[in-house]
């Protein structure tokens, strides 16, 4: 019982550190947005564990597995995760938003066959896809 608590505490602190991370991308642009996503990076590092540089380096087919490793990222976790990941690459350079794109895309399409239907995961499944058409 202390166990399941235990990773329940775990579930909701992850959920209030990626909510509030995506709550701060929202709307960030121009010369500020640099600083906003490597304040989000430190956070994403201290915070919940989530190294945005080395799960780039993860193998497409490798990175849902990856981010399972971490117990306290549930269905709900990954899809603000997958938010995140689109925020900031609206905000980098061409070839690293593609990277942050793809993986966000994988963590959707993952969804998307797993969990129930959501109007806000298809407006980002939209988005994804008209960026990585560019």
């Amino acid at each position: 019982m202390i166990r399941q608590d235990f990773l329940l505490k775990q579930i909701e602190e992850l959920g209030k550190v990626l909510g509030q991370i995506l709550s701060n991308l929202l709307g960030i642009k121009g010369a500020n947005a640099g600083r906003h996503i490597e304040e989000t990076c430190q956070t994403l590092r201290e915070e919940a564990d989530l190294d945005i540089d080395k799960l780039l380096e993860v193998p497409l087919d490798k990175f849902i597995q990856t981010l399972q490793e971490n117990k306290a990222m549930n269905d709900v976790n990954l899809d603000h995760f997958a938010a995140v990941l689109f925020h900031i690459a609206e905000n980098e350079n061409k070839d690293k938003a593609r990277l942050l794109y793809e993986r966000s895309l994988i963590i959707y399409n993952y969804l998307e066959n797993s969990s129930v239907y959501s109007f806000n995961r298809n407006y980002y499944l939209e988005q994804i896809h008209k960026s990585l058409n560019n």
